[in-house]
């Protein structure tokens, strides 16, 4: 294991800690300051929205002057969009604080991954990276089991306040963390550039657009991000005030669960080398998709708390697996010079799914039933799984273009 990726791992699971252990309490709490279903639909749909204006721009900015500096930035700015949301009394300084966090959620979602991919190659490491990234899914995912705990418990006893400000605390530390211990690759940005023509960050945005759109696998990731995001958001939203209302507890009852789900999602993270030891990528992800929509139509017609927990679990093993395959899928088609910009791309096109799926599915929730919602969610797994065997057949004739042009 390269000191980059030993590296990485501690930096994704600081980065993630705290924005992921707000999560149980987060509907809850907006909940609390007078929202309705729809109206925290729209504010998540909000940071999603943000994300899709700023995520490619913020990954240009770390293609050009550093990932390191970016992901450093990035750390600042959520921080300071949680104590924001400490404080938030209503609507819209929650919307405001979510805009902060969105442009700080872009100057580093693209750029982690970029500067770990090109760290380890640099290091000598050629291996494929789904091994890496399915590890740091289920280092990801172990840490925010205690940290759903903990806010749970810290949201009974001291109210709905100081998760937040615990939480920016956790910035402050992922900051100094990598400060001190990632490399800096700003000599490296700048050789890159000096062996390329000239660039601002317009045309780089512009590159990165242009090589997604003329790369037909990374063309169809994105749209399989889109739609994939539409269907998981409304999940993610809706599933602690619905648990909440079945269970009639306190709020340390979430924390149990979404540490329970955490924990699931580790177990999805580590199937991932073994199901692609048997199985090609696509197949995978297929699957994946149906056994998704499977047990969130379970979750759905489930009535009491105990399935819906059951079932919900078996839907997050699904989600987790499938991170790390696509992320792979992703890296292989980009160069190191645009790799965090065209990383972004793909982050927006999955930013904007969610935010239409919020949107859309949260309004029929509000109306209706989360169930009901639900059930459309699964709909939409089933209709993804057979654009995932498309992509394999795309990938295939990718890969048998060079073949026959060069015995051609």
């Amino acid at each position: 294991m390269t000191r980059t990726e030993r590296t990485y791992y501690v930096v994704v699971a600081l980065w993630n800690l705290p924005g992921w252990f707000m999560h149980p309490l987060y509907p809850m709490f907006l909940l609390s300051r007078g929202l309705d279903l729809f109206e925290i639909s729209a504010i998540f749909a909000i940071f999603q929205i943000s994300v899709f204006l700023f995520e490619v721009p913020t990954g240009a900015i770390a293609d050009l002057y550093g990932r390191k500096v970016s992901f450093l930035l990035s750390c600042l700015v959520r921080m300071s969009a949680f104590l924001l949301y400490s404080v938030a009394p209503g609507f819209w300084v929650c919307a405001l604080a979510e805009v902060i966090d969105a442009i700080g959620v872009t100057l580093a979602s693209g750029a982690i991954d970029a500067w770990a991919v090109d760290g380890a190659r640099a290091e000598g490491d050629r291996r494929p990276a789904d091994r890496m990234f399915s590890r740091a899914q289920a280092i990801i995912r172990a840490v925010m089991v205690v940290g759903g705990l903990v806010c749970g418990y810290l949201a009974d006893r001291f109210g709905l306040t100081l998760p937040w400000l615990v939480a920016a605390g956790f910035f402050a530390v992922a900051f100094v963390f990598g400060a001190l211990r990632m490399y800096d690759d700003r000599a490296e940005r700048r050789t890159l550039l000096l062996h390329a023509p000239p660039r601002s960050l317009a045309s780089t945005v512009t590159a990165g657009l242009v090589a997604v759109r003329d790369h037909a696998v990374m063309r169809m990731l994105c749209l399989l991000s889109l739609l994939t995001a539409s269907a998981m958001m409304p999940v993610l939203m809706m599933w602690p005030p619905h648990l909440e209302a079945m269970a009639s507890g306190g709020y340390w009852v979430l924390g149990w669960v979404w540490a329970l789900l955490n924990l699931a999602a580790v177990a999805g993270a580590l199937l991932v080398p073994l199901l692609l030891r048997r199985m090609r990528r696509e197949w995978v992800l297929v699957a994946i998709a149906l056994w998704a929509a499977t047990f969130l139509a379970a979750a759905a017609w489930a009535t009491s708390f105990g399935p819906v927990l059951w079932a919900l679990l078996l839907y997050e093993l699904a989600q987790a697996a499938r991170q790390p395959v696509v992320s792979a899928w992703m890296n292989e088609h980009v160069g190191p010079e645009l790799r965090a910009t065209v990383l972004s791309v793909q982050g927006m096109a999955f930013m904007f799914g969610g935010a239409l799926g919020l949107l859309t599915i949260g309004a029929l929730a509000n109306v209706t039933t989360i169930p009901l919602a639900w059930v459309v969610c699964a709909m939409l797994f089933v209709a993804i799984a057979p654009l995932y065997a498309l992509l394999g057949r795309i990938a295939r004739r990718e890969e048998e273009s060079p073949r026959l042009a060069a015995s051609g």
